[in-house]
């Protein structure tokens, strides 16, 4: 919303005020909230705000798909088969990627971070909303819970000195000294670089999508966007499955080196 207002010259504060009849609505929610939906000036609450609203949304859907777990699909699109495409899909990538066993292992993280990533994504089509991914606080959250996540997994599989042995390089030797102080910092820089390019991946791919609808929807509110919006959706789903995808890489490094000592 505080790009479509720097879009718009200031004169739209939110999605809201595109919509004949709503603009009164949009002052009220605005004076509610304060600047964190006002004057383009976003807080740091913001965010959070709007992660709340995305965590209530999966959680009442969730209940409504437990709901309708034990009733057959019948070819139609519900809360519990939009979560079994979402599962069915991550299953076949995780399979692929780390096996069967590990794949079942580590559903329940991946998935939990798939749905996250997606409503909070999703939200930036919603007028009037902006997506809390496009906060790098956001976006930092579900990359340091991969990062602890892949070491905690090699730690706990393999021991603390074998799996950070390998920092060291292939040879353990007095004779491959010079070569170990070489792999040491390359490693650890390899390992801290990740989490930074999940969280800023995310960030900017997210920040960058909505930027470029706002200015559209500054020249032109309706009939131009529409193809971005489309194209907005397909930014949601592209950017959630590569975050997951990556994820799933890191971990099963981690797994893959503990099984093959």
């Amino acid at each position: 919303m505080g790009i479509l207002s720097l879009a718009s010259g200031g004169d739209i504060e939110s999605w809201l005020d595109l919509i004949p009849g709503l603009t009164s609505l949009s002052h009220t929610i605005g004076e509610a909230l304060g600047p964190t939906f006002r004057e383009g000036k976003p807080t740091t609450l913001m965010h959070v705000f709007l992660t709340i609203v995305a965590i209530i949304a999966i959680v009442v859907l969730a209940q409504k798909a437990f709901k309708h777990f034990s009733v057959k699909a019948e070819g139609k699109l519900t809360a519990r088969t939009f979560f079994e495409l979402i599962l069915d899909a991550l299953m076949g990538l995780m399979t692929e990627q780390m096996g069967r066993k590990n794949a079942e292992r580590f559903l329940p993280l991946i998935g939990t971070l798939a749905v996250f990533i997606f409503f909070c994504n999703a939200m930036a089509l919603i007028p009037g909303f902006l997506p809390p991914t496009d906060n790098l606080n956001t976006t930092a959250a579900p990359a340091l819970v991969v990062f602890f996540t892949t070491h905690i997994v090699g730690v706990k599989q393999h021991g603390f000195k074998t799996y950070f042995g390998h920092f060291l390089g292939p040879i353990h030797k007095w004779y491959a000294l010079p070569l170990m102080l070489i792999m040491l910092p390359i490693e650890i820089i390899s390992h801290v670089a990740r989490p930074l390019s999940l969280s800023l991946r995310l960030l900017g791919n997210m920040f960058g999508d909505h930027a470029v609808l706002g200015i559209f929807l500054g020249i032109l509110p309706f009939l131009l966007p529409l193809p971005l919006m489309v194209l907005g959706m397909v930014v949601v789903v592209v950017q959630t499955m590569v975050f997951c995808i990556l994820s799933v890489i890191y971990i099963s490094m981690a797994v893959e080196h503990a099984e093959e000592h």
